[in-house]
């Protein structure tokens, strides 16, 4: 499975939010024509140096299954069996786990771990969330099929494999309810997001409702290299581990639109009252 099965329940149950997870979200915020994927060039994409933070690329099997499937797409391998929807010189897209119209992946070409690789917060890494927005929209071999896009990445203490994967889901019903309700109080100045967390009521692996804090920001698009985003205005001021990390992008569908960025991890210092935080986007992407 290319997700965590299960999600621990931690922190203090907020009061609101159970009831919006019974609403709809209303249509799809796929807003105009969606450009083509790149197709693969020749050389590939520039790469990290292997490493203990970002992997080796002879890493094989088990926790690299993903990284295995890769090579598959790549021609660089022969198994195991692999669907590759979309194979270009930066990234691959999968069906992940369980295979339905609304769960698939993006997976660097690169041998990239997780989220704790300096790597993709650098200059020389690919937009992989504007990659994985794209590869989400009509047309494409990974079309998300639900009333909203959701997108996210997981911390690398709740992943069970590690070769970075975004995950291109819906979003559970009721997520986008809770972010209108606060949306006049959500940041757009990246020096805030730090500071701007707000409780949102998702679902564990079994569909019961539970609460989670997270650090929210408003943005216009996802022209920004998002990783380096999240290391250089929370990750870096709060002395926090970027490996601990959970963050997930869904549309905004208000105002004058964009996109919400919400990041979380298992310390977050809330306010008094709210929930604890989470290393898992799982509370928040619907994969079944």
């Amino acid at each position: 499975m290319y997700r965590r099965q299960f999600v621990k329940l931690s922190g203090v149950a907020g009061a609101g939010g159970l009831l919006a997870l019974a609403g709809a979200d209303g249509g799809m915020a796929d807003g105009g024509q969606t450009p083509e994927p790149s197709p693969p060039g020749p050389g590939g994409a520039n790469c990290p140096t292997p490493s203990a933070l970002c992997g080796f690329p002879s890493q094989s099997g088990g926790r690299y299954e993903l990284w295995d499937k890769v090579q598959v797409c790549l021609g660089t391998r022969t198994a195991p069996a692999t669907n590759c929807l979309r194979t270009t010189s930066d990234y691959v897209v999968l069906n992940g786990m369980p295979q339905n119209s609304h769960n698939f992946l993006l997976l660097p070409t690169c041998r990239v771990s997780g989220i704790e690789c300096p790597f993709i917060a650098t200059t020389a890494a690919p937009n992989y969330w504007l990659d994985a927005w794209i590869n989400a929209q009509p047309g494409q071999p990974s079309h998300v099929v639900y009333p909203n896009i959701g997108l996210g990445v997981n911390s690398a203490n709740t992943r069970d494999q590690d070769q970075l994967h975004i995950h291109l889901a819906g979003i559970h019903s009721g997520i986008q309810t809770q972010l209108n309700a606060y949306d006049s109080s959500i940041t757009n100045n990246p020096a805030n997001w730090r500071s701007q967390i707000v409780p949102i009521w998702g679902l564990t692996s079994t569909g019961m409702p539970a609460p989670r804090s997270y650090r929210v920001l408003h943005v216009s698009n996802l022209n920004t290299n998002l990783f380096m985003l999240l290391r250089d205005s929370v990750v870096g001021p709060t002395g926090a581990n970027m490996a601990d990390q959970a963050l997930a992008v869904t549309p905004r569908l208000v105002g004058n639109g964009g996109f919400y960025l919400l990041n979380s991890e298992p310390a977050l210092q809330t306010p008094p009252g709210q929930p604890g935080g989470t290393g898992t986007v799982d509370f928040l992407l619907a994969y079944t």
